[in-house]
């Protein structure tokens, strides 16, 4: 049974409908993605003056952790392909994520955070077999930079990170279906890191309108212990167009 479905699977990839391949794509992709590193977990609590949001029994200023559990992702690539069978495909993207958690405290409102980033990268994407099939496994990496930001909030925001750009990777693996000559779909999963440069230890206090620093290395002065790293994994589906 496993040989016979082996022998199927390397059928349809090696000798399905080959398409003549286009130069330039447009892709969009839809998915759920999971916090890593101190963007996940936390217990989310609320002081009783209900103006300000602890993560661990501290303020998110100082908080070693971010608090997400769960987010949602929104990304866009334009691809251009430097071979006739789409082997290799120079990538462009622009894509949002926003990376959340809520506590319940009572029926009507419950204190979170959330944790947002507009983004824009450039790298490379590689097809083993050429992209020119029905099926094609891709492979991808990005060098994104990162605009940063978020906030904590009960009914109404409370504490607001200032928007801060950082740089970071992505790194992708896809599965292709196309199932027209100018359409196609796929199901892929990522593994992003937003702040691996250019990390902020400032040391700013919150001022009047309650707008913060988004500090995420640690110092000996600035209340963190450790660096504040945000990683997320994605699992997504998406749209490919093909234009001749």
């Amino acid at each position: 049974m496993n040989k016979s479905l082996s022998f199927l699977f390397f059928a349809i990839v090696f000798t399905g409908e080959c398409y003549t391949q286009s130069g330039l794509e447009f892709s969009v992709n839809i998915g759920y993605s999971r916090p890593l590193l101190e963007a996940y977990g936390g217990k989310i609590t609320i002081n009783n003056a209900l103006d300000q949001i602890f993560i661990d029994g501290e303020r998110i200023l100082i908080s070693d952790r971010l608090g997400a559990r769960n987010g949602f992702s929104v990304q866009t690539f334009l691809k251009y392909s430097f071979f006739r069978k789409g082997y290799v495909k120079a990538l462009f993207n622009a894509g949002y994520n926003n990376l959340f958690h809520s506590e319940p405290i009572n029926k009507d409102f419950e204190p979170g955070v959330r944790i947002q980033s507009f983004s824009l990268g450039c790298g490379a994407e590689i097809s083993p077999i050429g992209s020119d099939r029905k099926f094609y496994p891709s492979v991808s990496g990005l060098l994104r930079l990162n605009f940063m930001g978020g906030e904590t909030y009960y009914a109404t925001g409370i504490d607001f990170f200032k928007v801060t750009p950082r740089f970071g990777y992505v790194s992708a693996f896809n599965l292709n279906y196309t199932f027209r000559k100018n359409t196609g779909v796929f199901l892929g999963y990522s593994y992003n890191f937003e702040n691996v440069w250019n990390r902020s230890d400032d040391e700013t206090p919150p001022d009047e309108t309650r707008t913060i620093v988004f500090r995420d290395k640690s110092s000996p002065t600035n209340g963190l212990d450790h660096d504040r790293r945000v990683a997320y994994w994605s699992l997504y589906l998406g749209v490919n167009f093909f234009f001749k």
